[in-house]
């Protein structure tokens, strides 16, 4: 007897959108292994081709050259790391959110650390002044200071965070001591990452607190 095949399930050909995201993804995750494995020159677009399976010419066509390959790995750890601090943040406001986002760096380093490595290796290259990605970087940097900024002075309309502090300075200062604490991270992969994060945020803590509150903590 005959066995009919007419309605027996077969796999779905994926789309062109399907085939397009998937090769996204996999030439995405080899820039950043390249990235952490053999640094900014070793991350070719010949490499990345052979590493994730496919062809320079893909490669090319997808990113159009290193410098367009590099703003899409930026825009895509960014856009992770972003998702993170909204969804840690949520409605929080002052010296909470700030916690909230030291913790959220803390355990990116820990979740995806090769992720946060590759972000930061480009981060550094952007310096060079040859460098054709260093507005993506700045552009970066420029939300997240805007963002604190932001939740400092909130903070200080509804009396959670001292008045007398300049919410401006305070972002500055807090993402470069972000910014400084994962660069320790980078080149000495032994810092002590928990505690350094910990500090911070007894630090902000101490430093926002308005004078009245900290007496009656104090008192408590």
């Amino acid at each position: 007897m005959s066995q009919n095949f007419s309605n027996v399930d077969r796999p779905r050909s994926r789309t062109q959108a399907e085939r397009a995201a998937l090769s996204d993804r996999l030439m995405t995750e080899a820039a950043i292994r390249l990235l952490v494995t053999q640094g900014v020159g070793g991350t070719t677009l010949k490499a990345i081709g052979e590493e994730s399976g496919y062809s320079r010419g893909l490669a090319t066509h997808r990113f159009g050259s290193k410098a367009g390959l590099f703003r899409h790995v930026l825009r895509h750890v960014s856009a992770e790391w972003v998702t993170r601090v909204e969804q840690a943040v949520g409605d929080q406001i002052g010296i909470d959110a700030l916690t909230a986002v030291v913790d959220v760096q803390y355990n990116f380093i820990k979740d995806a650390p090769e992720k946060l490595r590759a972000m930061y290796i480009l981060w550094m290259a952007s310096g060079d002044p040859a460098s054709e990605f260093k507005t993506n970087v700045a552009d970066v940097h420029r939300v997240q200071r805007s963002d604190v900024q932001r939740w400092v002075e909130t903070g200080q309309k509804t009396g959670i965070v001292r008045r007398q502090l300049c919410a401006e300075r305070v972002s500055e200062q807090f993402v470069a001591l972000l910014l400084g604490i994962t660069f320790q991270w980078l080149v000495n992969p032994q810092m002590p990452l928990f505690e350094m994060h910990e500090a911070l945020k007894r630090e902000i803590k101490f430093l926002l607190t308005p004078p009245d509150k900290q007496a009656r903590a104090a008192a408590l």
